[in-house]
């Protein structure tokens, strides 16, 4: 096609085009209308939510103003608060994630603390080779463990890197020797004993000697560290939701040495006085004496307990938990859903084992 006959077809297009007016070139797409007449100020029904736009795009009001709803952000850090027990939840429905919820209200998981300083179990045979035949320890004072007493009588301990006097005797006798000390008393001695409950001496160290007015033993065993644990009445074992064998972790001391102890273990029976013992080490690091408290915050079930019912955990028991303070850890004696261990992570309160 030539030139001339381009610009000739353009022209006509233009032509028709100018003639057509107002008219579009082209139709647009039309959407159809609904049957019957729209309520007035109604959204039409194609407008699916029929959500107002002020609603999807809130409009800026005054703080005071019935309606006003904060900035996204303002809202985000409001529900953290609230969740850590610091207000009140900002959602419309008005539930209180924090510490103004009923549930929140005060639990007995305190218990009180009692440091133990080194000393001796004996056995009758060996009190009667330090103290002289047919003795047996003398009773001072009472402690706090149901018929336990501190005796009259101490000892002095030697090992290969030097000597503890005065390492009090502890009542009544039993059937094996058993000598706890704290890891310091240990490098003092130059020696390595191993951490165990008290009682189970498998693999308990040696290498000390026991010096009496009467005469001397030498332990080839029976030395241990003793593990933290928590000693608990059986009258007061339902209300702390424990059992014999369990394992928790217990936070202690003032701010600026609070501390958290893990693997506490917890020994129950009749013969028990609810009391967390702690040896001299454990103490001055958390800066705590006999006589404070320490507050349970997790607890994970024993081989006796493992046969019981776990509660379901959900988001709100989660939020709950967070405004008392407490955390959970991975095995513990609890079912969580997904969103409830996302929540907890994100609280800060999930522990991994």
């Amino acid at each position: 096609m030539k030139t001339d006959d381009l610009q000739g077809l353009s022209e006509k297009i233009a032509n028709q085009l100018a003639a057509a007016g107002a008219r579009a070139w082209l139709p647009g797409p039309v959407r159809p209308e609904p049957p019957g007449r729209p309520t007035p100020g109604a959204l039409p029904p194609w407008a699916g939510a029929a959500q107002a736009l002020s609603d999807v795009a809130p409009v800026r009001r005054s703080a005071g103003h019935p309606r006003n709803r904060a900035d996204y952000p303002a809202m985000v850090v409001a529900e953290r608060q609230a969740a850590a027990g610091r207000g009140a939840s900002p959602l419309p429905s008005g539930s209180q994630a924090g510490a103004a919820r009923p549930a929140t209200a005060k639990t007995p998981r305190e218990v009180p603390i009692g440091v133990s300083n080194r000393h001796l179990h004996v056995s009758d045979r060996d009190f009667a080779a330090l103290f002289g035949a047919g003795k047996s320890p003398t009773p001072q004072r009472p402690i706090t463990q149901p018929g336990q007493f501190a005796a009259a009588e101490s000892v002095t301990v030697a090992g290969p890197g030097g000597r503890i006097e005065g390492v009090r005797i502890v009542g009544p006798a039993r059937g094996r020797t058993q000598l706890e000390l704290s890891p310091a008393d240990c490098r003092a001695l130059g020696i390595t004993a191993p951490t165990a409950v008290s009682g189970r001496l498998e693999g308990s160290a040696g290498g000390v000697t026991l010096e009496g007015p009467a005469g001397k033993v030498a332990l080839e065993s029976g030395v241990i560290v003793a593990q933290r644990h928590l000693h608990v009445a059986s009258a007061d074992a339902k209300k702390l939701g424990l059992a014999d064998g369990d394992a928790v972790a217990i936070e202690c001391g003032p701010a600026g040495r609070r501390v958290t102890l893990h693997d506490v273990v917890v020994r129950m029976g009749p013969s028990h006085a609810t009391e967390l013992h702690l040896d001299t080490d454990e103490a001055n690091a958390a800066q705590v004496k006999t006589g404070d408290a320490a507050r349970i915050l997790a607890a994970s079930r024993g081989a006796k307990a493992s046969g019981r019912r776990r509660p379901l955990l959900v988001e709100r028991d989660v939020a709950v938990l967070a405004a008392r303070g407490e955390t959970l850890a991975a095995g513990g004696p609890y079912l969580l859903t997904p969103a409830a261990r996302d929540r907890a992570k994100a609280l800060g309160i999930w522990r991994e084992t």
